[in-house]
């Protein structure tokens, strides 16, 4: 065998022994969203990010992490290609538009209001209609309230972020109520300057518990996928997921 056909065989058998180190990243979208996720100068930390880093680890699958405006992630992850996301929240209307790894987290999401707003007495979801709602574009919050008849202009206020959440419902008017995550809302207030005390839970919305997951566009290789989710329920079954979760406790509840 000539020395050219040698050196041939010898690079396509490393192609095949070690295809990981050939591979291109996995972008992996998400936004600041703590404590699940932490846009730091330093990089990305945060309970959901640990779990995503050692989920992808253990695959043997390259990656790459990118902070976004949830929306633009959210929007980018449908229509490309070898990208994933997190932390997504499930629901039936989702379910088909992405590949779903497997679970992260699950939390319960409130109706707040001001405290110095007494005329507001939320005893449905139906008396939300009266007033308006601000909420993250795309997020399951935003997509709930459309599907039960809140209509975008009108009893909705979108937007782009949910950093700026806290100071639209205290510096604005007309925004009378916002819907989030209770764990993140104390992170928020903290991040915004806002006192937890100034805030008023109206209720709970029971049928929309956020369960956060990491997830992939359609299009991404299906044998990334099963690996992902096989390598993310060795983590549950191995005990270093409940570990993950005990390190963040304090800042889960």
């Amino acid at each position: 065998m000539s020395k050219s056909r040698q050196n041939l065989l010898g690079a396509l058998l490393l192609v095949a022994f070690f295809p990981a180190a050939n591979a291109k990243p996995i972008k992996v979208l998400t936004e600041h969203l703590p404590p699940y996720q932490i846009d730091t100068r330093s990089g990305v930390s945060g309970f959901a990010t640990e779990v995503v880093r050692r989920t992808f680890e253990i695959a043997g699958i390259p990656y790459e992490i990118e902070v976004q405006d949830w929306s633009r992630a959210y929007q980018r992850t449908l229509r490309q290609a070898d990208t994933c996301i997190y932390s997504i929240s499930k629901s039936t209307e989702r379910t088909p538009l992405f590949h779903w790894v497997g679970a992260l987290a699950s939390t319960i999401t409130s109706m707040y209001s001001l405290k110095n707003r007494p005329d507001i007495q939320l005893k449905t979801l139906d008396d939300a209609k009266k007033l308006v709602t601000a909420v993250t574009k795309d997020d399951i919050t935003h997509h709930y309230l459309l599907k039960h008849g809140f209509k975008e202009g009108e009893q909705l206020y979108l937007l782009e972020s949910v950093t700026t959440m806290l100071h639209v419902l205290q510096g604005r008017k007309d925004i009378d109520l916002v819907l989030i995550n209770d764990t993140i809302l104390k992170y928020r207030a903290l991040e915004s300057g806002v006192p937890l005390e100034v805030l008023q839970k109206q209720m709970e919305v029971t049928d929309l518990p956020l369960d956060f997951h990491l997830a992939c566009s359609l299009t991404t290789s299906t044998d990334i996928v099963t690996k992902l989710k096989a390598s993310l329920q060795q983590l549950k079954d191995s005990g270093e997921f409940a570990q993950i979760i005990a390190g963040w406790a304090d800042k889960l509840k």
